[in-house]
């Protein structure tokens, strides 16, 4: 860059604009940091009870194989159909698409399976896996948020880190080198006008 005045002044803004991305990059980091800790506390909570689901829905299943035998509930099981009931929308915070999962239930009128051949453990067992399918779906919106933010987070931190140590330092090196030599051109000029002056 040319030592002159005009590209000092764009220099000079030039500064003023990047310390202000930098900041605004930090907020940006420091909001997501802020949502990605919500989601953990929830992920935690559903951990928890994904815990005590899983141990329910297999200790039912469990007795279903008893009072029913294995090969009666696989065959029942082959019967119920795949639920095709989720959607998926996404929000935007700070630029980073969070999903957002909706389930339906639907209430069936028609039983797959005769009532003479199943348990109350067989309906046990369908009800607790619902639940858990319910707690899968929620954990896997939350593990997916949560990597998106990360994500996130550490684009905007390299931005940050790259323009508070290397671009912004670099702006300034160039900044004073440009304001040293206008000095030494002044001090030069100046001295130049005072030898004029003791010549006339």
């Amino acid at each position: 860059m040319l030592p002159t005045k005009s590209n000092l002044i764009k220099l000079k803004k030039t500064i003023a604009l990047s310390k202000q991305g930098q900041q605004l990059l930090e907020k940006k980091k420091f909001i997501l940091l802020r949502e990605k800790e919500k989601y953990k506390q929830e992920k935690e909570n559903l951990e928890k009870e994904f815990s005590e689901k899983y141990k329910n829905a297999f200790l039912s299943l469990q007795n279903a194989n008893v009072d029913l035998g294995i090969r009666n509930v696989k065959s029942i099981s082959e019967e119920i159909e795949l639920e095709k009931n989720l959607e998926i929308r996404y929000k935007t915070v700070m630029g980073v698409d969070i999903p957002i999962t909706s389930y339906k239930k639907e209430n069936k009128k028609i039983i797959p399976f005769g009532l003479l051949e199943t348990s109350i453990s067989l309906d046990n067992t369908i009800k607790n896996f619902n639940e858990l399918k319910e707690i899968l779906i929620k954990q896997a919106e939350i593990e997916t948020t949560i990597k998106r933010l990360d994500d996130a987070i550490a684009k905007v931190q390299k931005r940050s880190n790259s323009l508070k140590d290397i671009i912004i330092p670099k702006y300034i090196k160039e900044k004073k080198q440009i304001e040293e030599i206008l000095e030494e051109r002044d001090r030069e000029e100046f001295t130049r006008l005072k030898m004029l002056k003791r010549m006339i």
